[in-house]
């Protein structure tokens, strides 16, 4: 036996056997690629920043530690931080949980604890107290990712929404189901220009209702839809409110 695997090694290494010249290529290779892989395997994976974009305070708030699927973020000076890697300071029953899911500018500025300081209103501080800002300020860019920008809600007409339908790549993709803005930025490949659903641009709660993808659908009108249809409704809001930040409203105009 062993005299015969010498033999078959032989001829791999003369080249006389160009079947067991492959085989073993074959095997070499695969053993190559299962090695690397494992060794692959082990290495750490350093996860890429969440990106939220703009988003406005009441969908910040949704970040304040109560729901485990979330992680927990808050805004200083506007700039929002993803601060869930110290969330046994910022998660529920943390020294600093009040300031999870707010603009907390001001009271890491005056160093204290009470929710009406919760704004970024630094107008009034002492000089003393902006240096403390300022310190809190350069901690946070040093250990916590950005993933966002706090903005105030937006008030676009149908014809402003039309403006952010993803043919200018300078700017946001938005959508709107009944009159909430969602910035959908981050499911391009789904509601950009080439995406499968037309619905960048527009108000499209009767289109979701139907699961019609006619821009003829896009438009408020709920009238003649029956219980599916509106549990169909309800599902996609729910979704949406759950994987993408609302940025505004719609109003007349």
């Amino acid at each position: 036996m062993l005299e015969t695997l010498q033999q078959f090694l032989n001829d791999c290494l003369d080249g006389q056997n160009l079947w067991a010249t492959a085989l073993a290529v074959f095997l070499g290779t695969l053993i190559v690629m299962t090695l690397k892989g494992m060794w692959d395997a082990s290495r750490p994976i350093k996860a890429s920043a969440l990106q939220l974009g703009d988003i406005i305070p009441s969908e910040l708030a949704n970040y304040d530690g109560q729901d485990p699927f979330r992680p927990i973020l808050l805004s200083l000076r506007g700039k929002i931080y993803d601060v869930s890697p110290a969330k046994e300071m910022y998660g529920p029953g943390g020294s600093y949980a009040l300031f999870a899911g707010k603009e907390c500018a001001r009271a890491l500025g005056k160093m204290t604890m009470d929710a009406k300081d919760c704004t970024a209103e630094v107008s009034d501080l002492s000089e003393a107290q902006l240096k403390t800002l300022s310190d809190w300020e350069e901690k946070f860019q040093k250990k916590y990712d950005q993933v966002g920008t706090l903005v105030e809600p937006l008030k676009l007409t149908l014809a402003q929404l039309k403006e952010y339908d993803g043919s200018d790549t300078k700017k946001p993709i938005y959508l709107a189901i009944r009159g909430v803005v969602f910035n959908v930025s981050r499911g391009a490949e789904f509601y950009g220009p080439d995406g499968m659903y037309p619905f960048a641009g527009h108000e499209c709660a009767r289109a979701f209702a139907l699961i019609s993808t006619d821009t003829a659908d896009c438009n408020d009108n709920l009238e003649g839809l029956g219980r599916m249809e509106m549990d169909n409704l309800r599902d996609w809001e729910a979704k949406f409110n759950f994987k993408y930040p609302i940025v505004g409203s719609l109003v007349k105009g």
